[in-house]
Order: structure tokens, then C-alpha cells, then sequence
């Protein structure tokens, strides 16, 4: 598996939006191209691969000089729980600090939080609802 950054324009993109329609929409009843996709070119395409097989994806968004949101994680489920997601987060934090960020930010979906918090996210705040479903606000200091 190889972990790596790619941009807007890479040819990965469209298995990204597939990636994320499959895992974080079509379950909801939503479609993620009735967004506006336009809006995430200036953000970091994390991706975790083998080959020409996307295993995991998520994006990052500069929220100001010190802080990154790390949002659109998703792994196929057939590849959940065999450490590519943990593997990509990690890879993201790195790229976080080695670009000069000193923490990261996101809002897990209730059924994602215990994956964020044994990675090191602490909850903050209470439950709000965000794409139809509960979510709750993490952060992690980068070190």
C-alpha cells in the first residue's frame, strides 16, 4: 500500500468521488454530485493505493496558518478494518506537520469516533447534525 498526495486534476479524482458516493452518500440517500465539487480544488487529495485500486481516501482544508480539517474520509467497506484508513490518517497528520500546521480538526460521524480517538482525536463540544446524521467535533494536536 502507498500513501501519497494528489490534486484536483489527477486522474484519481473520479475514483475519489466514486469512493466517497459509495461510502459517505448513497447510504444516506444523497448524491455527491448534486454538490458543488468545485469548491475542493484548492484542497489536499490524501489517497491510500495499490497499484491502480484506491483503498482509502480523505481530504484536508486549510483552515488558517496553524490548523488543517481533515474531512471525506473513506475506505471501501470490504478494506475497512484492515489499518489503511489508520495508515492514510497518519499519513495526513505527517504531511500536516511537515507543511507547518500544528493541529487538525474534524467532524466524525457517532460511528466513526472510537476509529479517531484511538488515533489520538479528543471530542469537543456536543453532537450536532451535519449531512442528515449525528457528528461530533475532533481535535488532535500535531507533534
Amino acid at each position: 500500500m502507498q500513501c501519497e498526495t494528489v490534486a484536483f486534476t489527477s486522474p484519481w479524482i473520479l475514483q475519489i468521488y466514486k469512493l466517497r458516493q459509495d461510502v459517505l452518500r448513497s447510504p444516506l440517500g444523497l448524491n455527491l454530485f448534486d454538490e458543488d465539487l468545485l469548491s475542493e480544488k484548492n484542497e489536499v487529495f490524501c489517497i491510500a493505493h495499490e497499484n491502480d485500486t484506491l483503498l482509502s481516501c480523505l481530504q484536508l482544508r486549510k483552515l488558517d496558518e496553524e490548523r488543517l480539517k481533515l474531512r471525506q474520509m473513506a475506505t471501501h467497506q470490504g478494506n475497512q478494518a484492515k489499518g489503511y484508513g489508520k495508515k492514510l490518517v497518519e499519513y495526513a497528520e505527517q504531511w500536516g506537520l511537515e507543511n507547518g500546521f500544528v493541529s487538525i480538526e474534524l467532524h466524525a460521524r457517532n460511528v466513526a469516533q472510537g476509529f479517531y480517538e484511538k488515533l489520538g482525536y479528543s471530542k469537543v463540544g456536543a453532537e450536532f447534525i451535519e449531512v442528515e446524521i449525528a457528528h461530533c467535533k475532533m481535535i488532535k494536536k500535531l507533534s
